[in-house]
């Protein structure tokens, strides 16, 4: 029987996958299956690009600042990190003795790139020239998932994958091309300014560009009062100046449309009070209804989690990575997708089963039925968003049970009812001036029930309806 050898990005994904195959042994760096075959792992990037001084000229390095620049290596080449030595020798001797070689690393581009480069630092070429090498796919880790993964094992030389190879090695090259030449082209730039290193990344440096950049509008930000005449009418609904006619006098009204002058505000305030006639210019009255909004990517996971808790986008990706790697209890989450295929429809029940431990009242209310558009094949291509896997394990962090419990709920927010509401919109005129008034009013609250997205507009009655005085000032 060949004997194989199944590489996972990391030792817990080593962990879970050979206690689902059946562990016999475990020894240092891997594990030895009932059936002999081997799991191994990677500690992430066990190689690394090197320093500019690895591809330099014995001439080139005595060169300083601008006259080093640019550095453009003909050829990448892979360091190993000293730190991982040991294990990447483990990893080369069994990728040697393999007769057949399993990628089960993670399944976005970065996870591509890192089992490739280090079975080629092996020597074996990673897309199968050379000896047999299949992709497995896992999306979590329980047995429901690893079984089905384990049914459909791809070639690694698949042109999905080796795509995916080459953007994560793209990516990795560019990484290096601009921070290693941006760093240094920076540091001669401001010599004597600046004492140590200046650091400059493809992510980096744009990110701080945008801090910086909204610090300084923040810094000069100067205030502007204005004020906003409103209208109780007797039923207590509140209308709103929004603006005034076109062709009215606009004396005490800035660029923005805001009166800016204290005496316009209360004139109207005055002209109302005083019986002038209003008109009414349009009233709508419809029903309307709203789809659950769509699973979560990791980047809109971690906005919804800094909004609703405030919790860091790096502390939400850890909590959620220990939820896939140790606890089992969500998928893969190194996904920008937000759609789900249309197979995984079916395993809506005994998911909603697993998350009744916690959420009896809720899961029972879920309606395995309906199918709302995040169950999309055509947005989906190796990933899919975030959902829970119907497994609960205790012993969680704060941050994980808030981090499980806004997964989950969006996940049984699926299978609820659409959101009914009748939104009215109401606009009148005094003189020259327009005022307006909108406001919903809910008919089924359906999903809402169950999930209260930080991104929707939870205001209830409407954007108008706050109690409210003849004139604001803001």
């Amino acid at each position: 029987m060949p004997k194989r050898v199944i590489f996972t990005e990391k030792p817990d994904a080593a962990m879970n996958v050979a206690t689902y195959l059946g562990i016999a042994e475990r020894r240092e760096g891997y594990y030895i299956l009932k059936n002999g075959d081997i799991v191994s792992n990677g500690i992430g990037h066990l190689l690394n690009q090197g320093v500019p001084e690895d591809y330099m000229t014995e001439a080139q390095k005595n060169l300083r600042g601008f006259d080093q620049l640019p550095m453009l290596p003909s050829q990448f080449r892979h360091f190993p990190s000293p730190d991982k030595r040991k294990q990447l020798n483990i990893l080369v001797k069994l990728f040697k003795e393999a007769d057949i070689i399993v990628n089960a690393g993670d399944v976005d581009r970065e996870g591509q790139y890192i089992f490739n480069e280090t079975v080629a630092y092996a020597g074996i070429d990673p897309h199968g020239r050379d000896k047999p090498i299949e992709r497995v796919l896992m999306t979590s880790f329980t047995d429901t998932a690893l079984k089905a993964a384990f049914a459909d094992v791809r070639k690694n030389g698949d042109a999905t994958f080796v795509g995916q190879g080459h953007a994560g090695e793209a990516r990795a090259e560019a990484d290096w091309l601009i921070g290693m030449n941006g760093s240094r082209a920076t540091k001669a730039a401001i010599k004597g300014f600046v004492e140590g290193g200046v650091s400059v990344g493809r992510v980096q440096t744009p990110t701080l560009g945008l801090v910086v950049t909204r610090e300084l509008l923040i810094r000069n930000f100067k205030p502007v009062t204005f004020y906003v005449p409103q209208i109780k009418l007797p039923d207590g609904r509140i209308l709103t100046w929004k603006g005034r006619i076109e062709g009215a006098d606009m004396r005490g009204i800035d660029e923005e449309g805001r009166i800016i002058d204290r005496q316009v505000a209360e004139a109207i305030v005055a002209r109302i009070q005083a019986g002038i006639a209003g008109l009414v210019t349009k009233f709508e009255e419809s029903k309307r209804e709203q789809d659950p909004p769509l699973p979560f990517s990791l980047g809109t996971l971690q906005s919804e989690i800094s909004a609703k808790h405030g919790i860091s986008a790096k502390h939400t990706k850890e909590a959620t990575q220990d939820l896939y790697e140790s606890k089992k209890m969500v998928s893969y989450l190194g996904t920008s997708c937000r759609y789900l295929p249309t197979a995984m429809h079916q395993e809506a029940p005994s998911i909603l089963e697993g998350l009744s431990a916690l959420y009896n009242k809720v899961a029972a209310g879920a309606n395995p039925a309906f199918k709302y558009k995040c169950w999309d094949d055509s947005k989906v291509t190796v990933h899919y968003a975030i959902i829970p896997t119907g497994q609960i394990r205790g012993g969680l962090t704060e941050n994980q049970q808030k981090i499980f419990d806004t997964i989950s709920r969006r996940y049984m927010a699926q299978f609820y009812p659409k959101h009914q509401f009748k939104q009215s919109v109401l606009e009148a005129r005094y003189g020259e001036d327009e005022f307006r008034s909108s406001w919903k009013e809910t008919l089924v609250n359906g999903w809402k029930d169950v999930d209260q997205p930080a991104d929707e507009d939870e205001q209830g009655t409407g954007d108008d309806q706050a109690a409210a005085p003849k004139m604001r000032m803001k």
